[in-house]
């Protein structure tokens, strides 16, 4: 089994790979079929794991992994051309976009794209990501605890694929 499988058990959100299984957070509004940038919900759905990315240097992990810096950008706003894409510039974008530094120190310590809209449709959702946990809910992503994103992320590789069943 390589895939991370995320499921509702009994009245608790766990996520499952191998023999780590642990409490999992997901969008303030539940799971959804049809996602819709700013709905709050997370996507159901298998989906392939695209770049990890965090606070370090380097970390222990098989997949592509980026040390985020202060010039680095997810684009969010369904206007853009860069819909649902990570750009760099030193000039911060006059259209919506999540600067990813400013959540290092808790949310994306550790984090990986989780590609539910590889091909950048605007509105069907941008900056989907599974995260370590800042909160009991996310906008849309899945988070766990920091300890078990460190674990998670060192075990997995590119042929690594996410089920969010919901």
């Amino acid at each position: 089994m390589n895939n991370i499988y995320v499921r509702k058990e009994n009245d608790k959100v766990v996520l499952i790979y191998k023999d780590l299984k642990v409490t999992a957070y997901i969008g303030k509004n539940g799971f959804t079929k049809d996602k819709t940038e700013g709905d709050w919900k997370t996507p159901i759905g298998e989906f392939e794991l695209g770049v990890a990315f965090g606070k370090y240097d380097s970390i222990d992990t098989k997949l592509p992994y980026i040390k985020i810096e202060d010039d680095m950008y997810w684009v969010d706003d369904v206007n853009s051309d860069e819909y649902n894409e990570l750009i760099k510039t030193s000039i911060k974008p006059m259209f919506s976009v999540e600067h990813l530094i400013d959540y290092v120190e808790n949310a994306y310590e550790y984090a990986i794209e989780i590609k539910t809209n590889p091909d950048n449709i605007k509105g069907k959702g941008s900056a989907i990501f599974l995260h370590c946990k800042r909160k009991d809910y996310t906008a849309g992503c899945v988070a766990i605890e920091k300890e078990d994103m460190e674990k998670l992320i060192g075990m997995i590789d590119s042929d690594t694929k996410i089920i969010i069943e919901g």
